[in-house]
């Protein structure tokens, strides 16, 4: 009667040390801030979105982007990371509103080290009546705009500033929140070809592009011709790789009894940096009423 009683308590034994043991790993689990970000192309800009969550129970009231602090007590050492500067910056007006965006109550600028190249963005409350970004709590709402993308943006650090800690100030690794590529569909206009007088034709590329989450408009570049068979210097015209070229001119010709099949590729790339690949083709029929090949 004694032994059923005991493997119970066992088990009960068991389960309240494994919810002590989790506690305390719970508790040994230090505060962390997150920062992640997310680009967009936007007309003919980059845009770059930041989100801060604050799992620290102090309040921040200032958030640096492109700084690395090293988490050290000398700012001697601190890394500015960014390079392209926000689009119409002015060094006497600062950033305009249109390349920039901030969460109400807070305010953007230009944070710059007094020798070098490179900077960092500084967004801060504008004054003690602002509403700073308290523990528990996530910020939004923060974009800043650049002319030319610059990975420094998305792969660098962010530098939070605490109203009541000691230390004052962490250093933390920007994350991408965006790391689907964009989904891409081509098709070649015409897809076939008749081989009669070996005339450039002209071929049109159209694309399906996927609404991505992020990114609705992926940069399209045309990156590569090539065919089953050796290809003359002029057999491709008006092609012109590494930008979004959707018109170009293939040669209708086959070297011997075979179709000849141009595989033509593009990329699409999000202001995240993420790629696909897409390939169609477009086949040169072999003329068989043109009897033998000389």
């Amino acid at each position: 009667m004694k032994q059923s009683w005991i493997i119970p308590m066992l088990k009960f034994g068991t389960l309240a040390l494994l919810a002590h043991v989790a506690a305390g790993m719970a508790a040994d689990t230090p505060p962390t801030v997150k920062v992640g970000v997310y680009a967009r192309h936007i007309a003919s800009k980059i845009v770059y979105n930041y989100r801060v969550i604050n799992k620290f129970p102090q309040t921040i009231d200032a958030i640096t982007v492109g700084r690395d602090s090293r988490n050290d007590d000398d700012p001697n050492n601190d890394i500015w990371e960014l390079a392209e500067l926000p689009s119409d910056w002015h060094s006497k007006l600062g950033i305009p509103a249109a390349s920039s965006n901030s969460p109400t109550g807070w305010k953007v600028s230009l944070s710059v080290p007094e020798s070098g190249d490179t900077h960092a963005i500084l967004w801060e409350v504008i004054n003690d009546r602002s509403p700073p970004l308290l523990g528990g709590q996530t910020l939004t709402k923060m974009s800043i705009s650049v002319d030319k993308p610059d990975s420094n943006y998305l792969t660098g650090h962010a530098m939070i500033h605490f109203t009541n800690r000691l230390p004052a100030t962490i250093t933390v690794p920007i994350e991408q929140l965006d790391a689907t590529p964009p989904t891409l569909e081509l098709t070649m206009n015409p897809s076939t070809i008749l081989s009669t007088d070996d005339r450039l034709v002209p071929v049109n590329a159209i694309f399906t592009v996927k609404e991505d989450d992020y990114d609705r408009l992926p940069e399209i570049k045309l990156e590569s011709i090539t065919a089953n068979e050796q290809l003359e210097p002029d057999d491709i015209r008006d092609a012109s790789f590494g930008i979004d070229d959707r018109y170009i001119k293939l040669r209708a010709h086959n070297n011997g009894w075979t179709d000849r099949t141009y595989t033509v590729i593009y990329s699409a790339t999000d202001a995240s940096g993420n790629q696909t690949l897409a390939s169609a083709t477009v086949t040169v029929l072999h003329d068989q009423g043109s009897g033998m090949n000389p």
